[in-house]
């Protein structure tokens, strides 16, 4: 099944030519694994209806940005690290897909998009120190959990979160050091 990120870039300048390609190439890995059987049905939901695959957006943007994005969608006027905007309607990794979902063109499904502040996750890596692929990493599975239907409003998905997050950045070999 193919996985396929579209990427945005709202602004010049975000990452140097090297270190894009490599963020890319990490966000790709995420959101691939994201999608597999372990952590949802979201896979076989594509197959049974002959989706060639699943398709996100991603788009990288500065902190004035994903402000405009938190105040027009969530009413919330201030800056984030990350949004997600699910196109599925997904609880904890299980949903349906119907034959509608399937984007004639290229035969994927559209799971939905994510926003990540490139500026915001800069200083939460330097905060954390670790390095700004393994924070943006972070940040795309954090927001393909949402695109899937889970969610940490309360302690108990919090720490499945927590968990899934950090067994699959472990899987690539995303780890703190990098």
């Amino acid at each position: 099944m193919k996985h396929s990120c579209r990427f945005a870039f709202e602004r010049r300048g975000l990452f140097s030519a090297a270190m894009k390609k490599d963020i890319l190439s990490a966000v790709a890995d995420v959101f691939r694994e994201a999608c597999s059987t372990e952590y949802g049905n979201i896979e076989e939901a594509c197959g049974e209806i002959g989706s060639r695959g699943i398709e996100i957006c991603v788009t990288f943007t500065d902190d004035a940005g994903i402000r405009n994005y938190n105040r027009e969608h969530r009413g919330i006027d201030r800056p984030t690290d990350v949004l997600s905007f699910p196109a599925l309607p997904f609880e904890r990794g299980k949903g349906s897909v119907g034959q509608f979902d399937i984007d004639p063109d290229s035969g994927l499904v559209f799971a939905g998009d994510i926003v990540i502040s490139v500026e915001r996750a800069t200083s939460q890596a330097e905060a954390y120190g670790h390095g700004l692929k393994r924070e943006i990493a972070f940040l795309a599975m954090h927001s393909c959990l949402h695109l899937f239907g889970y969610d940490h409003v309360d302690k108990e998905g919090e720490k499945e979160m927590e968990r899934l997050q950090e067994a699959v950045l472990q899987k690539l070999g995303i780890t703190r050091n990098i």
